[in-house]
């Protein structure tokens, strides 16, 4: 990267000392993840202080667009995410097989080289982050950060609770959960409160897009900076599984995140703003399937990485 030009960004002063700050809680939660942003830092010959001070504060200013569900089905457990940003972001997109030495080995797609946005692991844990406008940031760990943290280090919905509720957070995001058992939640979170949520009464699905549920979580959200269509998109998802009862299907969930219906298949061209990436995944024996782009003009592909490398591992 550093023959290709990278450098680390420049940033003010201010941002430095905010980003240091950050950086203060990701040694608490996910210390792992210094040790490799310093070795990206010295290969790339850039300083490790700013590139951590960066990367650990980024979403506090700006959040993303997006929806994620699960469901329990057919004796599975689907999962299923888009995200949705500004189009000049999708040079930076990626899907990575992450295989860290002392952790679970995960797929997890992202426009931030050391987080993740969403994935899931090689013990059936799905995770998908949603942005939400906040009322106010402060330092604590970003979503990109603690989304790889719940990969790389828990194997189940309560791990992944846990190490959430723990946390201090940088700004406000839902956390949506979900495991190869048919255990879910979401998990809302801003720096000044967390709160969890369950599917309701006999529900058998969860939902999120970019506002809080939460009753206790309403006054911690900019309601007024709330993306129009989040309301519309958590209805016209939650209706569509509620529908469904036991009877959706992969396929079922890739046509729900390709629908314009509810604007769940983002296309917002006066901004250049729309789906980046879409993902379904099952969660017994996870099996990812992927569309690079807006699903409605790309096809899902199953990806394989992470099944063909726990089969090799397991051969050795």
């Amino acid at each position: 990267m550093h023959k290709h030009g990278f450098r680390a960004p420049k940033m003010s002063s201010e941002r430095l000392a905010f980003g240091r700050e950050c950086v203060r809680e990701v040694e608490r939660v996910f210390p792992d993840v210094l040790e490799e942003i310093r070795g990206f830092a010295d290969a790339c010959q850039t300083s490790y202080e700013t590139l951590a001070a960066f990367i650990s504060s980024i979403g506090a200013f700006k959040p993303s667009e997006c929806s994620v569900f699960s469901i329990s089905a057919h004796s599975d457990v689907l999962f299923g995410r888009n995200y949705d940003w500004f189009y000049r972001a999708k040079g930076h997109t990626e899907s990575y097989l992450t295989m860290p030495s002392d952790g679970y080995w995960s797929v997890g797609n992202t426009d931030i080289f050391v987080g993740r946005e969403d994935g899931v692991n090689e013990k059936g844990l799905a995770i998908g982050m949603t942005g939400i406008q906040p009322v106010r940031v402060k330092p604590g760990i970003s979503f990109a950060l603690i989304v790889r943290r719940v990969l790389d280090k828990c194997a189940c919905v309560e791990e992944g609770v846990r190490t959430l509720t723990d946390a201090r957070f940088l700004t406000c995001s839902n956390y949506l959960l979900a495991d190869r058992d048919g255990e879910m939640a979401v998990v809302e979170a801003c720096p000044d409160k967390v709160r969890v949520r369950r599917p309701e009464g006999e529900d058998n699905f969860i939902v999120c897009t970019n506002h809080f549920v939460h009753s206790e979580m309403n006054r911690m959200e900019n309601v007024k900076e709330r993306p129009l269509d989040s309301a519309i998109r958590y209805t016209t998802i939650y209706n569509a599984l509620k529908q469904s009862k036991e009877k959706i299907r992969i396929q079922d969930a890739q046509e729900i995140l390709s629908d314009h219906k509810g604007y769940v298949c983002s296309h917002v061209e006066e901004i250049k703003l729309g789906t980046l990436w879409s993902m379904v995944s099952t969660l017994k024996e996870p099996r990812i399937y992927s569309a690079e782009g807006q699903p409605c003009r790309t096809r899902y592909r199953e990806d394989t990485r992470l099944s063909r490398a726990v089969k090799a591992r397991q051969t050795k």
